[in-house]
This record gives C-alpha cells, structure tokens and sequence, in this order.
C-alpha cells in the first residue's frame, strides 16, 4: 500500500501562511517570517506596481525573495460580480505585471474578498491559474479538494487557539497535515498585534516534523506525488517530474524517489 502521506524528508505535516493585497506592513511580517524560517505567499494587486523603474522592481523582488508572490487580480474587483472578460483581463494583467517583478511564472491566487463561483473558477484555470485560496476558514488541519477552491484553517486572529492542539499531533496518524493561515498585513495596526503575531509564528516554527511551504510549493509538491507511476503490484515507482517526492510503503517505510528516477522496492 502507497500512501501520499509523507512530505519532503519525510515529515507529516505543512504549515503555509497567505497574505493579501500587498501592503507596507509586509516588510515587517517577513522580517518575522524570516527570522523564524517560515514561508508565506503574498497576493498582491498588479495596480500598485504599473509604472515602476527596474530599480523599484527589484526592491519589491528583494522584499518578497524566499516567499511566493501570487495573483489577487490587477484592480481586487469581485469575480463573482464581473464580466467573463473583465475576469480575464484582470487576471492576465496582474500575472503579466507581478511576473516581471517576480521573474517566474505566477499561476497562484487568492479571492479578492473571497469572491468566486464556477464560472469564475472555469475562466481562471483557462488563464493558468492552478490555485487560488477562498476566506472561508475550516478551522481544520484538511488537506484542499479542489486547489481552485482552497480553504483556509482560519484567519490569523483565530489562530493562536488552535496552534498547541496542530503540535501537539505532529506524530498522529489519524490527525490532518496542514494548518493554513492567511490574513492581511494592514490589520496588524498596534503593538499587542505585533505581538500576538509574532507568538503565532513562533508557537509554529523550528519543528523538524514541520515543512514550512509557501502555497505554491505545496501545490507543486502534491502534484507531483499523484504524478508518481506506480506499478500493479506496487514495486516500482517512476517520478516523471523535476521534484523529490517522498511516499509512505505499508505505514512502515517512508520511500523517497528522486526526480526523474525509478525506484525498486
């Protein structure tokens, strides 16, 4: 029995945090980010950034470098409320303008206020977005069904509660994987919320049983693992991607298969 269970070096759990709107506080949050090593993904709006020089380009790069920049629509309408080709356009041209500050291709999303509906998810994967986050909050540790309709385990406000319930189940078999938090940074306004979220941050951070993913290193990695081509009597895995996929073997051995390589077991 293969199991996708297991995440790089074998850990069983992810933490990701998800920030919206791109706002001046962001420099302070990754100063936090950083110096406890975890990741975050920041969805900015591209209307901030029309007209900017290559050196204005390359401070805001700088800024958000070891996170993941990601799509929020060019001007936050709501999705849900727009013309199909109003949804195209804003979608297209904030990937056109974050890409040239990002340098790689940016195919992740949130909801501008957590807007969205099928029509709107159909349009959006037809403009190679692969992933976009909603605001509607679990309050679980669940993995997505659906990455276009990717559910928060809550607000950053709600999370402080549930961070010793996730540590203390890192070696549960039976307990969920990803605990998921997302907020804006313009609500962090006084020093007790500086606080209150620096102790989120640090109640999570420096475990080895931990992966710290920004949202589209997740997406990627657990593609990747359903990638893998498994043989009828599960003795051979061939990962045909360009990512290190680990897999649980009879919830005994934890195998890795590098990219690009077959395994024998």
């Amino acid at each position: 029995m293969i199991q996708f269970n297991v995440y790089p070096g074998g850990v069983r759990r992810i933490v990701t945090f998800s920030y919206d709107d791109g706002h001046e506080n962001d420099a302070r949050l990754i100063e936090l980010f950083n110096k406890y090593g975890v990741k975050a993904t920041f969805h900015l709006n591209g209307i901030k950034y029309l007209g900017m020089s290559d050196a204005e380009t390359e401070a805001v790069r700088k800024l958000y470098l070891g996170h993941e920049i990601s799509c929020h629509t060019l001007r936050h309408g709501k999705p849900a409320n727009m013309a199909d080709v109003s949804v195209v356009n804003e979608t297209l041209e904030d990937r056109k303008i974050l890409e040239r500050i990002a340098g790689y291709p940016v195919v992740g999303m949130s909801y501008p206020s957590g807007s969205f509906s099928k029509r709107v998810i159909e349009i959006l994967s037809a403009c190679g977005i692969v992933y976009s986050r909603t605001t509607l909050a679990t309050q679980k540790f669940s993995l997505p069904e659906n990455f276009l309709t990717w559910h928060p385990t809550c607000h950053h406000r709600d999370a402080l509660p549930l961070c010793p319930k996730f540590m203390e189940s890192l070696d549960s078999e039976w307990t969920s994987p990803l605990f998921y938090i997302w907020g804006h940074a313009h609500e962090l306004r006084t020093p007790d919320d500086w606080a209150y979220m620096e102790e989120i941050i640090k109640s999570l951070a420096g475990s080895d049983k931990i992966w710290y993913a920004t949202n589209i290193e997740f997406y990627d990695y657990k593609t990747a693992q359903r990638a893998l081509r498994i043989s009828a009597d599960e003795k051979i895995l061939f990962n045909p991607t360009a990512i290190d996929v680990w897999v649980e073997k009879d919830k005994v051995d934890v195998i890795r298969i590098p990219a690009g390589q077959t395994v024998y077991l």
